[in-house]
């Protein structure tokens, strides 16, 4: 029997130094049925010119400019989906180096269910340790401890064994998801986008894997699905860019995807978490604090206020066909805060 094509889209600012670790990996793949899509933010490294000399096979997209990472994903799966033999999506970043079975065990355990609609691959840090499992969901979005939301983080295989097989997660990480068509061409039907274009950047699969579950499909943890990543090499960690969008595109995911009882909560949660920060000097905040000060740090949030009151409308809006559409039950949505809560492992 014939296997499922896969698209893998790579998206690029810059990352020239990554990129032959990166498609090397990629095009040792024991699963030979994908198609590579490198869309790039205009770079000027020469990135779009080293993959035409070194790696043929790839379909080139040049953008005139960096567009974050929303945007130029949604490019790519556009032009994937010309090709109507494609049936996953994969979201790869370019500062990854994967394992040879990587795309292999990625869709394997997709096709294991009809109702699974996205699978995670297993990150980790070049000595070891897990980076991203997948995410939790916090009442905040957020979480005071060690890697957020990102499962695992931190932590050897041998410490944490429930994330060396095939278990339930709320939603994939944006280091290395696989989609299936059905549910993105079904997200598209209803907001004529895939990831949220007005995100930029950051948080941006932590909405798209709420509008997945929305519409009634699961996320799984493909734990033989493997990768290296080098982490927060184009945002920077603690960089006051990062920050920014984080806590904007947080409180934007809210206010599109939370049951409206949540959503009046979050502020309180997001509060607490805040004053969570301070008091047990969160590592993050530390070092944004030591790069902008105090008052640096009110000037990031007021900036993520402004914004979020800018796009309220088209928000709300969103939040209507979303909240229209849903195929799950209010107390299903509810017991997702417990299943998969990071608080409660």
């Amino acid at each position: 029997m014939k296997s499922n094509k896969a698209a893998i889209i790579i998206v690029n600012w810059n990352g020239k130094k990554f990129l032959k670790n990166c498609l090397n990996s990629v095009y040792k793949q024991t699963y030979k049925n994908f198609q590579v899509y490198f869309v790039d933010n205009g770079s000027i490294d020469n990135s779009s010119d080293y993959i035409k000399k070194n790696f043929s096979k790839t379909k080139i997209i040049q953008l005139n400019k960096n567009y974050g990472f929303a945007k130029p994903n949604n490019i790519g799966i556009k032009e994937a989906f010309k090709d109507k033999q494609v049936k996953y999506i994969v979201c790869l970043n370019n500062d990854t180096i994967v394992n040879k079975n990587w795309l292999k065990e990625l869709i394997k355990t997709a096709e294991k269910d009809k109702e699974i609609g996205m699978v995670s691959s297993k990150a980790y840090f070049p000595e070891g340790r897990i980076q991203n499992a997948g995410l939790c969901l916090e009442r905040a979005l957020q979480i005071n401890k060690p890697g957020g939301i990102s499962l695992g983080y931190g932590l050897k295989d041998e410490e944490i064994l429930e994330l060396n097989k095939e278990i339930e997660i709320f939603a994939p990480g944006g280091v290395a998801p696989l989609y299936k068509r059905k549910m993105l061409e079904e997200l598209y039907n209803l907001s004529k986008e895939y990831f949220d274009e007005d995100f930029f950047a950051y948080a941006e699969d932590l909405d798209l894997g709420f509008r997945g579950r929305l519409l009634g499909y699961k996320a799984i943890l493909s734990p033989n699905s493997k990768l290296i990543h080098f982490h927060s090499q184009t945002g920077k960690v603690a960089s006051p860019l990062k920050a920014y969008y984080t806590e904007r595109n947080i409180i934007l995911t809210v206010i599109k995807d939370f049951l409206i009882l949540n959503l009046l909560k979050f502020q309180y949660y997001n509060l607490t978490l805040k004053i969570d920060y301070s008091l047990k000097r969160n590592e993050s905040i530390e070092r944004l604090y030591s790069k902008r000060g105090f008052l640096g740090i009110l000037w990031i949030m007021l900036k993520v206020y402004l914004s979020v009151l800018y796009y309220l409308p088209k928000m709300l809006m969103k939040r209507w066909r979303i909240q229209k559409n849903k195929k799950v039950l209010k107390q299903e949505i509810n017991n997702w805060f417990k299943k998969f809560s990071k608080e409660n492992n």
